[in-house]
């Protein structure tokens, strides 16, 4: 691991501690990951783009950090259960829960099909239940967990062409809280971080273009996009012991974005 010189540093916040990141293979998972790795804990990641993956461990290891990998489809119960498995089996518990993995959805309402619906909601909604729910008991057990899930400032405002989208959000905001309130009395939070616009894969294409990214800049307080970086450091915040009595709550990381929405 890299040394800390600052008294101030708080590069051993997650020493010793379990930290699963899904979506790790990219973006802003993939920050999550390797800045769990940095402040010292052992990290587990999953994806579908095994490539990406090979890349994430490939940094969380330079770092000398200690990692769990494996493809994983999130949409599928079994492969999250035995992954959950294979994380209990190998560190022994889980401290940290980061539910990053999502998709996006750009078609008017009147043209989704039925297939774009389950897709959109599976991704981002059902499998965010699967791995709370395989989670929970260890951490329940434990009297210890922190468990992070990444919506969107979508799930509170609406988008052009992305109904399903922001229906799926708003579900894994709703979620989140729900089951914030389901774990009291143990020593559980649980909360979610909703990004507002983050140069990633899913919108690199949109970013790409100089008028489109300007048009969204503009929009922007901060006057920037954010990077996969701004993310991170507000869901490490959120998984450590620094935010013991936030729970159930949405930290909105948009740079003012949804200030102009409203």
């Amino acid at each position: 691991m890299s040394e800390c010189h600052d008294s101030e540093c708080r590069c051993h916040r997650f020493h010793d501690k379990v930290a699963l990141v899904t979506g790790a293979a990219s973006g802003i998972g993939q920050a999550c990951a390797v800045d769990f790795a940095r402040e010292q804990a052992k990290v587990a990641i999953c994806d579908v783009n095994e490539e990406g993956l090979e890349e994430t461990r490939q940094q969380i290891e330079a770092l000398g950090g200690e990692c769990l990998v494996q493809k994983v489809d999130i949409r599928r119960r079994e492969e999250v259960e035995a992954f959950i498995a294979a994380v209990l089996e190998r560190f022994g518990t889980l401290d940290i829960l980061v539910n990053n993995a999502g998709t996006g959805q750009f078609v008017p309402f009147a043209f989704v099909e039925d297939e774009e619906y389950d897709r959109v909601m599976d991704i981002n909604v059902r499998g965010m239940f699967y791995f709370c729910r395989a989670a929970l008991p260890t951490m329940m057990d434990n009297d210890y967990g922190k468990i992070v899930n990444i919506t969107s400032i979508m799930s509170v405002v609406a988008g052009q062409g992305q109904s399903i989208y922001n229906a799926s959000k708003g579900a894994a905001k709703m979620l989140t809280q729900g089951i914030a309130v389901d774990v009291s009395g143990y020593n559980i939070n649980v909360n979610a971080v909703g990004p507002g616009m983050v140069l990633t894969g899913l919108t690199q294409n949109m970013l790409g273009d100089p008028e489109q990214a300007e048009w969204f800049i503009e929009r922007i307080p901060k006057r920037r996009i954010a990077e996969p970086q701004d993310i991170a450091n507000a869901v490490l915040f959120l998984s450590s012991d620094e935010a013991d009595y936030i729970h159930g709550t949405t930290l909105f990381v948009d740079g003012g974005m949804i200030c102009t929405r409203g």
